[in-house]
């Protein structure tokens, strides 16, 4: 069996007396042993000296500490806790030559009285016993850890991914009436059914406290008007015939809040836990927040539509820079122009989009008789189509397409993330480096001090594990992006100079006006095809 060297205090006459016992296949000893030993002994001892004798490297003498007669020291048992509870490792020193050694119940017992009461590890502690491996971390305790269970399930009866899609019509025009996204559910069909979450067998710290299972999601069935549920709460049923609707898990049946005329003065804004109608239009400076669908009959002008579902413009919307329409699902306009976002968790479909911010977690597809994307930026997860991109007048219009855009925002995060914990890890480094020339030149540590570079260095490993984590994740993103070849721009017609389109990582510049022309992304580059 490899041993650590180890050192041992002799108490004689003429003072007190270190002596270091050598390796027998294990570490060196170690300064930071000894003065941690020496100063919680109160020992009085020079460290210039003592740094001097140890760099020699040659222990047949013993090194004197001092002129004092020392007191019988028993062996000395330090214990680093887990601020978690998780485990306890001790790290045992031999005592002086006139002490005792510790038994297997005073080992007990001095955990007992450092409050750790579950998970004693005796085969290391009777290991220890026979063999007396000082300066060495021994494990003596450790948790037992949690069973985890399972998140709750629900299953769904309906169409819960229903997306707005228009006709088109043959004379190229697009029929905003017809959407096709209607769930019919009759009296008395089943909704959902419920499947509970498992909670999982809780363990216990070396404290003896328990230690609760990984949290699990906990669900329940929630629903709107003209829903019930049965008697254990697990299945649920439609009350009446009508439309049914996913909303952030909750399920509704035709539950509509109408605006008869416009948002306005007269109505102010607009917030509804379902789906909302309006008339009328929705006029500069209000908001409308439904966690269903929004339908609006007249024109939104710079006002705020926000919906948990889709959002339905019969019309369109005229931003005056200031419109902001975010959509859980997706997005149908006859036109949408200079607005600060739009935003859709599914499909964007419009006649015309000008001078506009659009993001698509799908695609964008710009149908009907002019089918124009000009000016502002388009993104789409998938594909983005069109009739006409840009103008005769080099308008910047920009098209980026196989990207999802929370991944590029996931992206930018980590980058700006992990520049900073760098930073302030090269800053601890410095830290650090001071801190050892202070300890090697003599200079005695007190606790403040010591607390204070050991919340530095977990700090320091904290980061070092987020850097580790965010190069994974950033890599992964990146390889992501150089491998994506599913995303494409479609345009029908004409696409002008001024024009930039970009698919994944690829970017092309529009130098001279094309035609009928598809896109798409050829490893590195982005290539054109004929339509």
């Amino acid at each position: 069996m490899e041993k650590n060297a180890y050192f041992r205090v002799e108490n004689k006459d003429d003072g007190m007396f270190l002596k270091i016992i050598p390796e027998e296949g294990g570490a060196p000893v170690s300064i930071n042993d000894i003065m941690y030993y020496l100063d919680t002994k109160q020992i009085e001892y020079d460290i210039k000296q003592l740094n001097n004798y140890l760099g020699m490297g040659k222990f047949e003498r013993s090194f004197r500490l001092n002129n004092k007669k020392g007191y019988p020291q028993n062996e000395h048992l330090k214990l680093d806790i887990d601020r978690y509870g998780m485990k306890v490792v001790g790290r045992f020193y031999a005592p002086t030559n006139d002490g005792s050694v510790m038994t297997l119940d005073e080992i007990i017992g001095e955990l007992k009285f450092n409050k750790i009461l579950n998970g004693y590890i005796l085969k290391n502690i009777k290991i220890f016993e026979q063999a007396r491996l000082y300066c060495t971390d021994i494990l003596l305790a450790k948790a037992v850890k949690p069973i985890h269970g399972h998140d709750a399930e629900i299953e769904y009866f309906f169409k819960t991914d229903v997306v707005a899609k228009p006709k088109l019509n043959e004379d190229g025009t697009v029929d905003f009436h017809h959407l096709g996204n209607i769930s019919h559910v009759n009296i008395g069909d089943k909704l959902a059914h419920l499947t509970p979450a498992d909670p999982g067998t809780p363990g216990i710290d070396v404290f003896g406290n328990p230690i609760p299972a990984k949290t699990v999601v906990r669900k329940v069935l929630k629903h709107g008007r003209n829903i019930s549920l049965s008697e254990d709460k697990l299945d649920m049923y439609s009350d009446v015939a009508g439309h049914a609707t996913l909303v952030d898990d909750t399920v509704y049946v035709s539950d509509v809040y109408e605006v008869p005329n416009n948002v306005d003065a007269s109505t102010g804004d607009i917030e509804y836990n379902g789906n909302v109608l309006v008339k009328g239009n929705v006029n500069t400076g209000y908001t409308v927040r439904a966690a269903g669908d929004v339908i609006v009959e007249g024109v939104v002008e710079g006002a705020n539509i926000h919906a948990g579902g889709d959002i339905t413009l019969r019309l369109g919307v005229q931003g005056m820079f200031r419109a902001c329409l975010t959509a859980g699902g997706s997005i149908v306009s006859r036109f949408i122009e200079n607005c600060e976002i739009v935003k859709a968790g599914g499909t964007i479909t419009t006649d015309a989009i000008m001078h506009s911010d659009v993001r698509s977690k799908e695609a964008v597809i710009v149908a009907g008789k002019r089918g124009l994307i000009s000016g502002g930026q388009v993104v789409a997860g998938t594909k983005i189509a069109a009739k006409t991109l840009g103008s005769g007048m080099d308008t910047q219009t920009l098209l980026e397409v196989g990207i999802d855009p929370d991944i590029m925002d996931r992206y930018h995060y980590l980058e700006h993330e992990k520049t900073s914990r760098e930073e302030e890890n090269e800053e601890f480094k410095k830290m650090f480096e001071t801190f050892q020339k202070q300890v090697k030149s003599g200079m005695k540590v007190d606790k403040d001090r010591l607390k204070k570079m050991q919340d530095a260095k977990e700090k320091f490993n904290e980061n070092e594990s987020f850097i580790l984590e965010a190069d994974t994740e950033i890599k992964s993103i990146l390889t992501e992006l150089e491998n994506a070849k599913s995303g494409s721009v479609e345009v029908t017609g004409t696409v002008h100079t001024g024009v930039t389109i970009t698919i994944a990582k690829a970017k092309f510049r529009v130098t001279d006006e094309l035609s009928f022309t598809k896109f798409v992304k050829d490893g590195a580059d982005i290539r054109k095809m004929s339509l």
